[in-house]
């Protein structure tokens, strides 16, 4: 169930699967994290408290959410009706996906059949863009609404937690897996990898999506480059090297390869910092209000701004700087709160700027920082955790929780998806460090 929804959450059109995936998998879900911690307790076995902090943390946000629908509400009929379906969606995602982590301990390989969930859909994207192709006579064919995934953004979603996810499995475990099964698991990567950053670049035309993968790769490359040098002033292993090695070679190259096309064909790269340096001044340049009247400023090489960067890093700055402040409780909506307090601040702003494009500025001005630092401290107990764990999945988890905080940090939250999606992964990687599945000394004996 958790496959097909990470399969079908961000592609148009599917909200019936979705929900029937939610109201099916929820109950079972819960009856088995139940079950799962009766055994536990039966067994005179507790699980430290500090595993716990993520799912609580995550509990005390939609027990926000209520609190301010309830005490604080400005748009009470949309607050309920997000509570009823976007929220709700939400909540039921958490408690597959603790219960989808907790399970997949148990049987680590197992993991693969969540990322396998991804593949159907890549394979319709691949032949809807195969047609585009052939009517354009080029491999570059951008169409933001004729594919299965909405816009720039779902098809961003989706490919970075394919990647993400891939990836950390691979780097979790390739050592425990045999010969045949180590080709199979690094074919699937090469897979992954290659589907994802292809449609960033000839599909999606996402410089953020490139972006993200940079990121990605450059975290790993970095852990790997470390590893390489510790090796030499320790008993080096030459085999251990070498895969090291032509591992870090490979994400180097795959990343080059993909940048180089993506700059050739969207030139945003070029002039990429000098517009944000434009972008970031708000008050000198305040195009941003009504960018399709005022047009875009020019930037020190004397050239107009890049639209797309301009407008996603201005209004990321109005919403942390000048909107958050004044609301920092939230407006209580997710339903373009950027677009409702730029409106109201400043009367003269574009009525159809709908988002700030960056999640964590829209949670912040749908809920304000409570919401903020709830979300970030359960993604933060996470890594954390990880980082300290012996379980099966310490680099998945660590690789998730840098991936969804740069993710989120380019993507919104506006789509119902967005948020219920962010909320599932949390809820996946705090049940992929609980050790429920293997023995560890964070479970404990219950004293009587």
């Amino acid at each position: 169930m958790s496959a097909i929804l990470l399969g079908c959450w961000a592609v148009k059109d599917t909200i019936a699967l979705r929900n029937a995936m939610l109201f099916l998998g929820a109950p079972i879900a819960a009856l088995y994290c139940y079950q799962v911690f009766k055994t536990r307790h039966d067994q005179g076995i507790a699980i430290s408290f500090w595993y716990f902090i993520p799912i609580i943390l995550i509990g005390l946000m939609f027990g926000w959410v209520i609190f301010h629908f309830l005490f604080l509400a400005r748009f009470p009929e949309l607050q309920f009706q997000e509570l009823r379906s976007t929220w709700l969606r939400a909540f039921m995602g958490v408690v597959l996906g603790l219960a989808t982590g907790m399970a997949i301990t148990k049987r680590p390989a197992a993991v693969n059949i969540l990322w396998l969930g991804f593949v159907p859909s890549f394979l319709y994207l691949y032949y809807q863009y195969v047609q585009k192709v052939a009517i354009a006579q080029s491999l570059f064919a951008p169409d933001y609404h004729g594919y299965i995934f909405y816009g720039k953004i779902s098809g961003v979603l989706v490919g970075t937690i394919f990647i993400a996810g891939v990836l950390g499995t691979l780097l979790d475990l390739f050592p425990r897996l045999g010969a045949r099964a180590k080709w199979a698991m690094i074919i699937f990567w090469l897979f992954a990898t290659g589907v994802a950053l292809f449609s960033y670049v000839f599909i999606f035309d996402a410089l953020n999506g490139v972006g993200l993968g940079f990121l990605i790769f450059g975290a790993v490359g970095v852990g790997l480059l470390i590893r390489l040098v510790h090796s030499f002033f320790s008993k080096p292993e030459i085999k251990k090297v070498v895969i090291h090695f032509v591992f870090l070679v490979s994400l180097v190259g795959a990343a080059g390869w993909f940048g180089w096309h993506q700059a050739k064909l969207n030139p945003g790269w070029a002039s990429l910092l000098e517009d944000m340096n434009i972008a970031v001044k708000v008050h000198e340049y305040p195009n941003w209000q009504d960018p399709a009247t005022l047009g875009f400023p020019k930037n020190a090489l004397g050239k107009e701004v890049r639209g797309n960067t301009y407008e996603r890093v201005s209004w990321a700055v109005v919403g942390m700087t000048i909107l958050a402040p004044q609301t920092p409780l939230g407006v209580g909506i997710l339903s373009r709160p950027f677009g409702v307090l730029l409106n109201e601040t400043f009367p003269n702003s574009a009525k159809g700027i709908m988002s700030s494009h960056s999640a964590w500025v829209e949670l912040t001005l749908a809920f304000g920082f409570p919401a903020l630092v709830l979300t970030l401290g359960a993604i933060g107990s996470l890594m954390v955790l990880a980082f300290y764990s012996t379980g099966p999945f310490r680099y998945l988890v660590l690789l998730f929780g840098f991936s969804i905080l740069c993710l989120y940090t380019v993507g919104e939250v506006s789509h119902q998806h967005g948020i219920e999606i962010l909320y599932f992964l949390i809820a996946l990687m705090a049940g992929l460090v609980m050790p429920v599945g293997q023995s560890s000394d964070d479970v404990k004996p219950i004293k009587s």
